[in-house]
């Protein structure tokens, strides 16, 4: 065994200032990407029901001139601020290397979470947007609801912001810090309104009764689900799917865990309705948006692909720092 061989600790603060959103826009491009290249490890999801929250445990891996596998444990437990001063949803990464299985890290993993998801919806964008200019409406007022906002903001330019949520507190501090940060007209409205008024729509929250009617959906709408993502977890109206083309990060998760699973399970469209994924619109096998009047849903499970290309690139860029603690798990 080489005794200079560790696993790296990776806590929070030792890699969030130092990477940016683009950063992570590039790296589930790539992994998505090799996804539709065939150049991945199996991709596979495990979900758990708990007396108070859920785990969620999605594994898969990346093959390329460094070749990563990993899983990432999260549990989604969502009276923890509130009970016990703790993250909703906490959990670590586990990365490895691929050649060998050697474990090369552990990470935190809510702040990659939070972070590839928003990228992922990004990527997604760059092929499904409306044409003109950009007006987003936002269901949620979360961690995950920023990064959205930050997110997009990276590969288009959005005219004006409204949000929605059932907290209106907790709604008008989300407004306000958006507006601040961001510094675009931001304001809050009923989801009626939110939808009506947009041509971007963001939902990102853990609901399991939906709260997007069919009927408020506009002609050209691009809508990203993100809330969805294990069984019984709802936030589009099932019939939107009868008049829209559907992208997804991972075809056999969405059909499972995502917003599809509902429209499937009545009968609205069939597995083989789906039109594409992710990776297939990063390498042209299937074209994006193709008219003005479409309505295409992105329907974001999250897959472990994302969260292991993120990771390795955190890995390759601070493994010489002496900073961050390494054991060696077979001395």
């Amino acid at each position: 065994m080489n005794q200079e061989l560790k696993t790296l600790m990776f806590n929070r603060s030792s890699f969030e200032h130092l990477m940016k959103m683009d950063d992570y826009i590039n790296a589930v491009s790539m992994a998505h990407k090799l996804h539709a290249e065939g150049k991945c490890i199996e991709t596979n999801l495990v979900h758990a029901d708990a007396p108070n929250g859920e785990y969620h445990i999605k594994t898969g891996g990346i093959l390329g001139e460094n070749s990563y596998y990993g899983l990432k444990a999260n549990g989604g437990f969502f009276n923890n601020q509130r009970n016990h001063g703790l993250p909703n949803i906490l959990g670590v990464i586990y990365l490895s290397n691929a050649e060998n299985a050697y474990p090369l890290a552990i990470f935190e993993s809510s702040v990659i979470s939070k972070m590839r998801t928003a990228a992922a919806t990004a990527v997604a964008a760059k092929y499904l947007l409306p044409k003109g200019s950009i007006k987003l409406g936002v269901v949620g007022y979360g961690n995950q609801a920023e990064a959205q906002i930050e997110a997009l903001l990276c590969v288009t330019n959005i005219e004006q912001i409204k949000v929605s949520g059932r907290d209106e507190v907790k709604l008008g501090l989300f407004v306000e810090k958006i507006a601040k940060r961001f510094q675009i007209p931001v304001s809050m409205n009923t989801i009626e309104y939110t939808c009506r008024h947009s041509n971007v729509l963001v939902t990102c929250t853990p609901s399991t009764d939906f709260f997007v009617k069919n009927e408020w959906i506009n002609k050209g709408t691009f809508i990203a689900a993100v809330g969805a993502d294990s069984p019984g977890k709802n936030e589009l109206d099932p019939q939107i799917f009868a008049g829209a083309k559907v992208i997804g990060d991972i075809k056999s998760q969405i059909i499972k865990v995502g917003e599809s699973q509902h429209a499937i399970a009545k009968g609205i469209i069939k597995e083989t309705d789906i039109y594409a994924e992710l990776g297939e619109l990063i390498t042209g096998k299937v074209e994006g948006r193709t008219n003005d009047e479409e309505i295409l849903i992105y329907d974001s499970t999250g897959t472990a692909i994302q969260d292991i290309a993120c990771a390795a690139y955190i890995y390759e860029k601070l493994k010489e720092n002496k900073e961050i603690i390494g054991i060696n798990m077979f001395e």
